[in-house]
């Protein structure tokens, strides 16, 4: 079924280029609601890589990025903030980097964005409930995100046919192989600043640590 969609898609997607600026827009708006419904970013992103090169796919999906990432933390800290933080504190990573951004807010969210151990728009969804500035999260999700947008927009700049980007099927294994050990590295320090910023937190006693209600 899924295959299916793809190809049926993938004659409207080549099509975009085509259209110009129209084409630009089409693709900026997808990206928007695809992402705030959780699909992939990275996928899109090679998209764009694909249909208009490294240098103009990297313009273009930066600040698209950054637009989608913020409108889902604006969405769940102005209007399904009680109910999104319910669901953090359930889930220990979450509730981990909820306490972690509270004590190296930055530092913590550039790492997750850089290494993408929590997808996209959840990580958006839940630091929008936690207790980080909003001007933070945007400002280190922008730079955080920077290097994985160049390294999907790039690979997908490399493929020579679309198909085989949709399907996964592309054999760029050198990128691969970097972007894999990029984001290894990555991970570890990202896990280990979580780990160490939540025990911070743990061991502070609670009647000290803000509520997310009071959040800016």
């Amino acid at each position: 079924m899924i295959e299916v969609l793809v190809q049926h898609a993938i004659p409207a997607i080549e099509g975009l280029h085509d259209l110009g600026g129209l084409g630009v827009a089409l693709l900026g708006v997808v990206f928007i609601i695809a992402t705030l419904a959780c699909f992939p970013a990275s996928a899109l992103t090679a998209v764009a890589g694909f249909l208009y090169g490294p240098v103009w796919g990297m313009v273009l999906i930066s600040p698209l990025g950054l637009l989608s990432a913020g409108t889902a933390f604006a969405l769940a800290r102005h209007i399904a903030r009680p109910w999104v933080h319910q669901r953090v504190t359930k889930r220990p990573m979450l509730n981990a980097i909820d306490k972690a951004v509270a004590v190296q807010g930055f530092r913590v969210v550039f790492l997750l964005r850089l290494s993408s151990i929590v997808p996209f728009a959840p990580l958006s969804y839940s630091l929008g409930a936690s207790q980080i500035n909003a001007r933070v999260f945007l400002s280190a999700s922008w730079l955080g995100l920077m290097p994985g947008t160049f390294l999907y927009v790039y690979l997908g700049s490399l493929v020579p046919d679309l198909a085989q980007l949709m399907t996964g099927q592309s054999s760029l294994n050198l990128n691969s192989y970097w972007m894999s050990g990029l984001g290894l590295s990555a991970v570890m320090i990202a896990l280990w600043a979580v780990a160490r910023y939540a025990r911070q937190m743990i061991h502070q006693s609670s009647d000290k640590e803000p509520s997310y209600e009071q959040a800016v």
